[in-house]
């Protein structure tokens, strides 16, 4: 049996899906730390059934999955497949090829296959116990497992001893077994106990079981008399009633004949109503129209308001724009003016310069010729004729500066003070629009009030309107309902008093006599006991029970007035009656110590109703001994209390009879005959009080309508208002905004005004500095030049006249100069001045067009409005002259309602009459169906009376019914047959069946008693077996596996000693396991004093020396050679290929002798983050990358 692959998808660090094929021999597998080789361990480990997640190296089981990286998403499963060559049928299972699958998914889900089957966790273990690979096996050996085989206690060492020596299969048998021993020694405890109350049941569970044997016996033969005699009477009763049933047939036709005129007549009066409410809807709809109208019109003549106002608005806004037209106009002229002045002025200069120009060009050829006669004497000269030049040059450009530095003061002086002007001018317009816009802020807010008031108004009227609404909807309803309930009950009252006046209810027989005594032909009679005595309402269903058929009993004065009514009756087939002289019928008057404080006790049923005095004896007669209890339960108690001695009757009427027989069930609804007179009394007084509840509700509706029309009217009228307040509202909204927008225009003007102001201080202050800075530079020149003067008039004579004569040139030269730049200077004054008056000018017309521009749409907008404001008033008249049409119209429909109200008023009274001769019909039907459901009610007694008994209906009783020649004979033997049942006492039915189930339940628990005990001693003897058996074969492994360690443990480290010991002898099935060893040239006393390397040598040697004895068919040893040295990694590695003759061997090793030892090799990196990869690698490769 070997590894063939392992297949791995979503497992950890291995997302893709990752085949690893291996072959016979040393497979290793390499990478760098963290690259994911220890999950390939982890993935084998899991396959084969590992639930410990810290043993997986995670948190939850969860962590198993391909969490996800920055570049992949999470996977939602994790799976792993692990195929097995099984052709030598090492595992148990008929397969050559096994393949273990283990799938995991984020829900929490998890599914074990083999090949590709579902099977149980369970099934894994079993499959691989013994074979080294299950739970406790040692065929995945990890860094973990070789520290614990060294420090773990000698009690945790059995676990890979036990699986290397075979006996986990056996192990898991015995613990199987004993918890089965357990639990058959629990269900034994537990049998015997039921056994033990089952056997003290069953005798006297024997003795009710014959008892109730007779009585069924007994039972049955009355079953059968009951059922004939009841058969016999319900053949006597049916003829009865098909004499009824044909009288109520004549009776009914003439019933739905009246019935059928009256719905005749009730859809004439729907269809009435219906012509009358759709009159009504008309007249709410032209109401409606009309108010429409009305309240159009008026918020026609509102928008014509506030059209007219806007049309005022305007033409104010117009006379703005015109006064703000002439102000733009005489600036312009101002500007005019200045212009022509400035160009005057700028062609004065232009002449000037051209005449100075000239004039300097003469001087200049006059001093050009002196100063070619003077040529000799200039060179002496020529130096202080330079600095003269050089000086008058700066002289006369500082008074150039100075008188241009003038100039300019004067014409920003008079810039700055028409700025003022026009700041000014502005500010006052300023004023008076920021004073508009209060007014407009107010008149708005104003607006806003008035809209808000009337929208409040408004919402108060429609909640107003909806609740008087609401409220005579609910009215009409009620009153609806009221009229039909009176009605209803003024119907029902009339019923029972026709009941009542043909004594509905009674038998022929009373009724009969109570006629003749109504004729006279009879006399002494006093009435039935139901007309002469007076009962409360809440005991009348008890006390109409208590009485039973005693209620139509005829009270008569003497003994005989009632042998004359009975000779009456026999001679003229009337029937047989009960009479009671006063005479002779005596009161009866129960008396029992303690019946009051009985619970439920209630009183004698002849103490809670009254009559007069002289019937007294009949009352108590017929009542004094019967006993009214609250409930069911009461009555039981007081009647076991006496013994059943007298009648017991609860509230609902419910019965427990002397001698201990129950009488009980449902009651029909209809009125009893105690009770008919006061249920009439009470429908009657009922009846007015609704009739009084509908006509308040009927005032109420009208009041409630007449509410609502004055809230409608109102509510139009708000609305008109809010929507002229709505318009005006628009209209000024938009005068605001073209008021703030000439606002910001304003305020703009005057923002750029002090701007250029500003600027104009700014530059007058700079050219004030300018001119005097020249005046001060000109005087000191001044003085440098009156210098140089003196020291000219020191040479000779002979240059006087000369020096003299061009100083003159000179002179009258830099005057020219000096003109000419002055000239200059003014011409670009004037120049910068005329460029700033244009600008000025041609702003003044861009916003003499907008103005005009803006007065134009003003004036359209004007007339406009105008139109509107008259087409608003017209349509105001064409609708008030719908709604005078409207109110016309609703006069025609008014009398239109009104024909139509008087025909409902005929169609109502004819209503009356059909009804009056449906319910003379409907009372005679009436009587007619309450003899029937007498008749009927004593036939469905017996018929009930079968079924209570016997639950049988008549077809299923014949056959049953006992064949009975004889009635009374018949009767004796039913009542000998009751007297035997009594005679019998309390008998238990349930015994006969009880004892059977009883008896049966003894006798199968003594015999599962036994099977228990038979299985109890089977497991004993199993788990003896086992244990034996698992003694002796973990006895036979130690001792291979010891002798073994000590050679294995010899060869790895080259000498030395060491052996496995037993703590306790004894018991090897528990006893733990002790390791000593001492490696050569020391001497050990505990294996904590030895080094890593030696502890990991040590483990290996154990793990080869168990594997020695039970070879693994493939082992997975992962970085357990990492604490070794370089000379034991070789020895541990040529050792492993001597194990490759029984096991296939899976390295996971960082160790360059391990790899070296490999027959393949498979390199596990982490190109991508987090995702590992599989590169594998042959035996020739090995040396390129190691």
């Amino acid at each position: 049996m070997l590894i063939r692959s392992l297949e791995i998808q979503g497992f950890k660090t291995f997302p893709d899906k990752t085949v690893l094929q291996f072959n016979n021999g040393i497979t290793a597998i390499v990478g760098p730390n963290g690259s994911g080789k220890s999950n390939i361990s982890d993935a084998v480990r899991w396959v084969l059934g590992e639930q410990n997640v810290r043993t997986l190296r995670c948190t939850k089981m969860e962590d198993i999955i391909f969490n996800g990286t920055p570049q992949r998403k999470p996977l939602g499963y994790a799976e792993v497949t692990l195929n097995i060559d099984n052709h030598d049928r090492r595992l148990p299972f008929d397969k050559d090829e096994v393949a273990v699958t283990r799938r995991y998914y984020r829900s929490g889900e998890s599914e074990y296959l083999l090949n590709k089957v579902l099977v149980r966790l369970r099934d894994i273990h079993e499959l691989f116990m013994d074979t080294g690979l299950g739970r406790d096996g040692y065929s995945i050996i990890g860094q973990g497992k070789i520290d614990a085989i060294v420090s773990a206690r000698s009690e945790d060492r059995r676990e890979i001893f036990e699986e290397a020596a075979g006996i986990s299969r056996y192990r898991y048998r015995k613990e199987d077994s004993e918890r089965k021993l357990s639990a058959a020694e629990e269900n034994l405890v537990r049998l015997q106990d039921i056994l033990t109350e089952l056997q003290q049941r069953v005798g006297p569970l024997k003795e009710q079981s014959e008892k109730a044997q007779l009585f069924l016996n007994y039972s049955a033969e009355k079953k059968g008399l009951d059922i004939a005699l009841w058969l016999r009477t319900l053949d006597q009763s049916a003829a009865v009633l098909h004499q009824q049933e044909d009288k109520i047939t004549l009776i009914r036709t003439q019933q739905e004949s009246a019935e059928k005129k009256l719905d005749d007549l009730d859809k004439a009066a729907e269809k009435n109503f219906q012509d009358i409410a759709n009159c009504a809807s008309q007249i709410d709809k032209i109401r409606q129209k009309s108010g429409s109208c009305e309240e159009a019109a008026a918020k026609k003549d509102g928008e014509a308001d506030v059209l007219l106002n806007d049309v005022h608005h305007t033409e104010e806004t117009i006379q703005r724009l015109q006064k703000e037209l002439s102000v733009s106009s005489e600036d312009k002229a101002q500007m005019d003016v200045e212009t022509a002045e400035k160009e005057r002025q700028i062609t004065k200069q232009t002449v000037q310069l051209d005449a100075y120009q000239q004039q300097v060009g003469q001087l200049n050829q006059k001093i050009k010729i002196l100063h070619n006669s003077m040529s000799e004497t200039n060179a002496k000269v020529e130096s202080l004729s330079q600095d003269f030049a050089r000086y008058s040059q700066m002289a006369t450009e500082c008074k150039v500066s100075e008188m241009t530095a003038v100039s300019a003061i004067g014409e920003i002086t008079l810039r700055v003070s028409q700025i003022e002007e026009s700041i000014q001018n502005k500010q006052d317009l300023l004023k008076q629009l920021q004073d508009s816009k209060e007014g407009s802020a107010k008149m708005l807010s104003d607006i806003e009030n008035r809209i808000q008031d009337f929208q409040n108004k408004e919402q108060g009227y429609e909640l107003r309107l909806q609740s008087r609404q609401e409220k005579a909807e609910t009215l009409k309803r009620e009153s609806d309902h009221q009229l039909l309930d009176a009605r209803e009950s003024l119907r029902r009252a009339d019923i029972l008093e026709a009941y009542e006046r043909n004594m509905e209810g009674f038998s022929k027989s009373v009724k009969f006599i109570m006629q003749e005594a109504g004729h006279g032909r009879l006399s002494g009679i006093c009435g039935p006991v139901s007309r002469l005595i007076t009962v409360p309402d809440s005991y009348t269903v008890a006390l109409e029970t208590a009485l039973g058929a005693s209620m139509q009993h005829i009270v008569v004065d003497t003994e005989e007035d009632a042998k004359c009514a009975i000779h009456l009756l026999k001679r003229r087939d009337g029937g047989r009656a009960t009479f009671l002289p006063l005479r002779t019928i005596h009161s009866r008057i129960l008396q029992e110590n303690g019946l009051q404080d009985c619970s439920g006790f209630i009183g004698i049923a002849s103490e809670l109703c009254s009559s007069e005095e002289k019937y007294q004896n009949i009352r108590e007669n017929l009542l004094g001994r019967i006993v009214i209890a609250k409930d069911l339960d009461a009555a039981v108690g007081i009647s076991r209390r006496f013994h059943y001695r007298f009648r017991v009757v609860t509230l609902d009427g419910q019965v427990v009879n002397a001698g201990g027989s129950f009488t009980g069930g449902s009651r029909a609804h209809n009125s009893g005959l105690l009770s008919r007179r006061s249920e009439i009394q009470k429908i009657r007084r009922k009846a007015k009080e609704q009739q009084k509840q509908a006509d308040k509700a009927a005032e109420k509706l009208k009041e409630c309508q007449k509410e609502a029309a004055q809230d409608e009217t109102e509510l139009s009228s708000v609305r008109g208002e809010l929507a002229c307040a709505k318009e005006s509202r628009i209209h000024m909204g938009a005068d605001r905004e073209q008021l703030l927008k000439d606002l910001a225009s304003v305020e703009k003007d005057i923002q750029a005004l002090q701007d250029e102001q500003d600027s104009s201080d700014k530059r007058l202050a700079k050219q004030k500095a300018t001119r005097d800075e020249a005046h001060r530079q000109a005087l000191e020149i001044a003085q440098k030049v009156q210098i140089l003067q003196q020291k000219s008039e020191a040479l000779s004579g002979s240059r006087s006249d000369l020096n003299q004569q061009d100083a003159d040139y000179q002179a009258q030269i830099q005057s020219r100069r000096l003109q000419m730049l002055s000239v200059q200077k003014d011409m670009e004054n004037l120049n910068r001045a005329l460029a700033d008056i244009h600008a000025r000018c041609q702003n003044a017309a861009n916003r003499t067009e907008a103005l005009q521009a803006e007065v134009q749409g003003a004036k359209q907008k004007a007339a406009t409005l105008k139109q509107q404001a008259f087409a608003a008033r017209d349509t105001a008249e064409a609708l008030r002259c719908q709604a005078k049409k409207s109110v016309e119209e609703l006069e025609q429909v008014n009398k239109s309602r009104m024909k139509l109200e008087q025909q409902n008023t005929a169609i109502r009274k004819e209503q009356k009459e059909k009804s009056n001769e449906k319910e003379n019909a409907g009372h005679e039907l009436a009587r007619l169906e309450e003899r029937k459901s007498n008749l009927k009610k004593q036939y469905d007694s017996i018929s009930t009376k079968l079924w209570d008994e016997y639950e049988l209906t008549r077809r299923e009783a014949e056959p049953l019914a006992a064949q009975i020649q004889d009635s009374k004979q018949a009767q004796l033997r039913l009542n000998e047959l009751k007297s035997l049942i009594r005679s019998l006492g309390s008998v238990n039915v349930a015994a006969v069946e009880e004892y059977k189930e009883v008896n049966s339940r003894y006798e199968f628990l003594a015999a599962q008693i036994k099977d228990v005990e038979i299985s109890r001693d089977e497991l004993r003897r199993l788990i003896r077996d086992l244990t034996h058996q698992m003694q002796k074969q973990f006895e036979q492994s130690f001792s291979s596996i010891r002798s073994n360690f000590t050679e294995t443990f010899q060869e790895l480290f080259g000498g030395g000693t060491a052996s496995l010991e037993l703590t306790n002898p004894d018991d090897i099935l528990t006893s733990g396991i002790e390791i000593s060893v001492q490696p050569p040239g020391k001497i050990v006393s505990h294996l904590e004093s030895l080094s890593g390397g030696e502890k990991a040598l040590v483990a290996i040697a154990l793990y080869f020396a168990i594997m020695k004895v039970s070879p693994p068919p493939f082992c997975m040893l992962d970085e357990i050679d990492a604490a070794l040295d370089d000379v034991n990694v070789t020895h541990f590695a040529s050792y492993l290929r001597h194990m490759t003759t029984n096991t296939q061997f899976i390295v996971i090793t960082h160790r360059r002798g391990s790899m070296e030892e490999a027959d393949v090799l498979y390199g596990v990196t982490m190109q991508d983050e987090g995702i590992s990869k599989v590169l594998e690698l042959h035996p020739d490769e090995i040396g390129k990358y190691y």
